[in-house]
């Protein structure tokens, strides 16, 4: 019996597998939130997770099993219930937030509902292991959930990989355009969507910043279930960048 044929089936099977970054080295530390330099107890502590910080004056937040319930708990939290996508702990930023007049320094005559800044957004950002080579190509993946208590859902989830250290001094929405992002509306709750691109470096990108981008869209919709808390906060977990070999 003559093995030809069978070699010949084998490298032809070779020559047509699609370009993947399976076994290329991982460009994002500590992409899963696991390692942290102390636990985080309560809101707006992203610092705590190694290498990630803000990008805006919006903070984020790490979640931890140790965390109380009514903060940053897991798998109970104050934005809902949602287990790690992957490890022990994940992170969360809040996606968008219909912020409203109110409070001690508004007119008596002011209407409490009527939108005040009605763009409240945070960011996460972090440096990348190093830059990216221009003309290479490279696979971003990472993994949201919109949490349960949210009531609100947006559009515009999405990943920016830039030369630049951005970081905004004021809470609004970043107005650059994404690498990778989806278009939908996440309307789901807690269930964990990835989110999965590829584009191609133009060289030099060194800084990760993970949030909502007005480029992709800012459809929202209403998903109340219970009292309106008027705000889209998502999980993040398992953040991923290698080159396609």
């Amino acid at each position: 019996m003559s093995i030809r044929p069978l070699l010949l089936s084998a490298l032809t099977t070779a020559i047509t597998l699609p370009l993947h970054a399976q076994d290329a080295p991982e460009l994002v530390r500590n992409g899963g939130f696991e390692e942290v330099s102390k636990a985080p107890t309560t809101y707006d502590q992203i610092s705590f997770a190694t290498g990630w910080t803000n990008a805006t004056l919006g903070l984020p937040e790490v979640f931890d099993p140790k965390a109380a319930a009514k903060t940053v708990g897991i798998p109970v939290n104050d934005y809902g219930r949602m287990e790690p996508q992957e490890g022990q702990r994940y992170a969360g930023f809040m996606g968008w937030k219909n912020d409203v007049r109110g409070g001690m320094s508004s007119s008596p005559y002011d209407d409490r509902f009527k939108p005040g800044w009605n763009a409240y957004s945070e960011y996460l950002r972090t440096q990348l292991v190093e830059p990216l080579k221009a003309g290479k190509k490279y696979e971003l993946v990472f993994h949201v959930a919109l949490a349960g208590n949210s009531d609100r859902a947006i559009q515009g989830v999405g990943a920016l990989v830039d030369k630049r250290e951005l970081f905004q001094n004021n809470r609004k929405f970043i107005e650059e355009i994404p690498q990778v992002f989806t278009d939908e509306l996440i309307e789901e709750k807690g269930v964990w969507r990835e989110v999965r691109g590829t584009f191609t470096a133009q060289g030099d990108e060194q800084y990760l910043i993970i949030g909502i981008f007005p480029y992709v869209g800012l459809t929202t919709a209403e998903v109340i279930e219970g009292p309106d808390n008027r705000y889209a906060y998502f999980y993040i977990d398992g953040v991923s960048l290698k080159a396609v070999e």
